[in-house]
Parts: C-alpha cells; structure tokens; sequence
C-alpha cells in the first residue's frame, strides 16, 4: 500500500522558495535558453553562409542560412543576416517572417527592427513600419536615425506617401553610411 508513491526529495530551499519562482524559471528538458551544440558540419555551412554573406551573393547566403537554421532555430544572427539576405534578394514575406523571429529572440535589436521596417515598406504596410521604426533607435548611426525619422514624418503626414520611396531614400543613406564607414577603415589600415 505504502510502496505505490515514493516521497519526492526537496531541498529545504526549493520547498520554502519553490511557490515564488517564476514558471519560465523553472528548469525544463528541453528548453531553448540551453545552449545547443553545433555540428561540424553546421559550422561548415555557417562558415560558407557568412563568406557568401561578406561578399554581397545573398541569394547564395539565403540557401545556406536556411540549410543552418534547420539546424540551430535560436540562432538570432544566422536568423538576423537570414532575414537581411531575403530581403536583398526581394523575397519580402520570408524576410518578414525571418527578422521578426530575430527580433523575437533579441528582444531589441536595431539591425532587424530597420530592415523590418524598409520590408514593410516595399510590402506597402504603412501602419506595421510606423510601428516598427518606432522601436527603432540609434545613436551611433545618426544619419540613419535621422532619415528613418524624416521617412517616419513624411508617412504619417501624407497617407498618399510611397512607401517604396521611403525604403530607397533610407537605402541610400545606409549605403552611404557604409561606403564611409569602409573608407575610415582603409585609411586607418
């Protein structure tokens, strides 16, 4: 009779804090906060994904990114250049789907709020770039900040605005911003 059901063993701690930890705190087999070992393999397509990346073949970076994330789902930056990739390629829904996923797992994260927003822009949702470039801040990339704001001004005073023309204006700037940033970078070699 008393053999059914053996007594689970508690530590004092757990038994007197037990009912105040939060539920996500608690340790879970398979949880996603474990870290995950990657395969050699995977590393190989990773490494081939972000050289791809580098070198501006996003179509390329897109096919192996993806064969990586199979893998490894709560990888954030496979995911972050994944959607990046997408988007260069003009595959916007997936993109969309990519960064937010990314933005999911950072939290916060300026590099995918950006180019979520230039996605909703060319997917012509004007109230989800409002929303999403709201978030966006910052301070080390003024030049963009400012032109994400002025793009933000113009869609929210005029409901006529092209949302195509704000995401090219915010891509010039961003390339701009880059090709400096590539020159400093020369002259400091």
């Amino acid at each position: 009779m008393s053999g059914s059901k053996k007594p689970q063993k508690i530590s004092r701690r757990g038994f007197l804090f037990g009912g105040f930890r939060k539920k996500d705190d608690k340790e879970q087999l398979n949880s996603a906060a474990k870290p995950i070992a990657a395969t050699e393999v995977d590393l190989d397509v990773l490494a081939g994904a972000n050289v791809a990346y580098e070198n501006k073949r996003y179509v390329e970076a897109a096919e192996k990114y993806r064969e990586f994330i199979k893998s490894e789902p709560h990888n954030a930056n496979a995911r972050k250049r994944f959607g990046h990739s997408l988007y260069m390629g003009g595959k916007y829904i997936q993109a969309k789907v990519e960064l937010e996923r990314s933005l999911k797992i950072l939290g916060e994260d300026n590099f995918s709020a950006l180019y979520l927003g230039l996605t909703y822009c060319r997917m012509g949702k004007n109230d989800k770039v409002l929303s999403i470039w709201k978030g966006y801040f910052n301070p080390e990339k003024i030049d963009v900040q400012r032109e994400v704001n002025l793009q933000m001004a113009l869609i929210e005073s005029d409901p006529e605005f092209s949302l195509a023309e704000a995401a090219d204006m915010v891509e010039k700037v961003l390339g701009e911003t880059l090709a400096r940033a590539e020159a400093e970078a020369q002259a400091k070699a």
